[in-house]
């Protein structure tokens, strides 16, 4: 009966199954005196005794089922207890009173404790939840640039047979295991500067004509903002080189707009090539979930998908008025 207050574990039969139990004790002090075992005139302690398995069975349950039962044995032990009704009944009644606030007393701390340690657990496996979507979100963002470029350049190596563009592939394979280590110890970021720089080069390797306009402003913003928009930038060079195949042109151009509260910075990435994609390339995939992650809690919103004459358009817009105040 006591395993919950010393445990915090539940009971281990249904708490109303105590009830038989502790009926037969009741029965078997109540009516002791009654066959010599006792003098009637011991039935006053014997009657706050006879509750206390009662009092314990019931201390963990509703009001209504400890009112009941204290109404009962109340009852009984007025019944049972011919000469001193009154005394035994209040002592009956303040056994089982006190011992039901000493019960529910001693459970509230350990109730607490359970459920912190519930929490804890629960906290704990969300961290590796967390801790995993990072992981995957950072694995695809930084090495598939990455793989996808490898791929290219090792297709073009088996058309051309120019063993020179070797030493490009073997320098980006030597990138990604240090990336990938760098993710590992979740100590990857993304530079604005750097992708700007770096998408340039890589679209422009590719045979795309890359603009980039508005990047001096990218010095001047948060570094929390600036490192969402290093990987917007990073995320949509990739999907360039891996889904328009047939893109000539991509524009990227960083602004700030609005004034006051509703200032915001605003990247929009245009390409052209699109005309054909294939339906299930314009699906959001893993890259623009990983992206949608790190901008929403920034407060910024993301927008994609195709635009008119076979351009498609990626927007990615982050407020600086709550980055400044904080």
């Amino acid at each position: 009966m006591l395993r919950p207050v010393w445990t915090g574990c539940p009971y281990p039969a249904p708490p109303l199954a105590l009830l038989a139990p502790a009926s037969v004790w009741l029965a078997c002090l109540w009516f002791l005196p009654y066959v010599g075992a006792f003098a009637r005139t011991e039935v006053v302690p014997l009657s706050g005794m006879a509750v206390v398995p009662a009092a314990v069975a019931v201390a963990e349950l509703s009001p209504r089922v400890q009112l009941a039962t204290g109404s009962l044995c109340l009852a009984v032990t007025a019944a049972v207890s011919p000469h001193a009704p009154l005394p035994s009944a209040l002592v009956a009644g303040g056994v089982l009173l006190a011992i039901v606030i000493a019960v529910r007393s001693a459970m509230r701390p350990v109730s607490v404790i359970s459920r912190l340690e519930t929490v804890a657990d629960t906290a704990a496996l969300l961290a590796v939840a967390e801790e995993r979507l990072r992981m995957s979100r950072d694995l695809h963002d930084t090495l598939g640039r990455h793989l996808a470029i490898i791929a290219i350049k090792s297709e073009l190596i088996a058309r051309t047979g120019k063993l020179e563009d070797m030493e490009e592939v073997q320098t980006l394979a030597r990138a990604s295991q240090s990336e990938l280590r760098a993710v590992v110890n979740a100590v990857r970021t993304a530079s604005l500067d750097d992708e700007l720089a770096s998408a340039r080069s890589l679209l422009r390797a590719s045979g795309i004509r890359c603009d980039v306009t508005g990047e001096d402003c990218g010095p001047a913003l948060p570094r929390e903002v600036r490192e969402a928009l290093g990987w917007a930038v990073r995320e949509a060079a990739t999907n360039v080189i891996r889904h328009a195949s047939d893109a000539t042109a991509c524009t990227i151009t960083l602004a700030l707009s609005g004034e006051g509260e509703s200032r915001s910075c605003v990247l929009r990435v245009v390409n052209d090539g699109v005309r054909d994609l294939p339906a299930q390339h314009l699906k959001p995939g893993m890259g623009m979930d990983g992206l949608k992650q790190r901008v929403e809690p920034l407060g910024g919103h993301l927008d994609h998908g195709l635009r008119p004459r076979g351009t498609y358009r990626l927007l990615v817009a982050v407020p600086l008025a709550r980055e400044e105040r904080a």
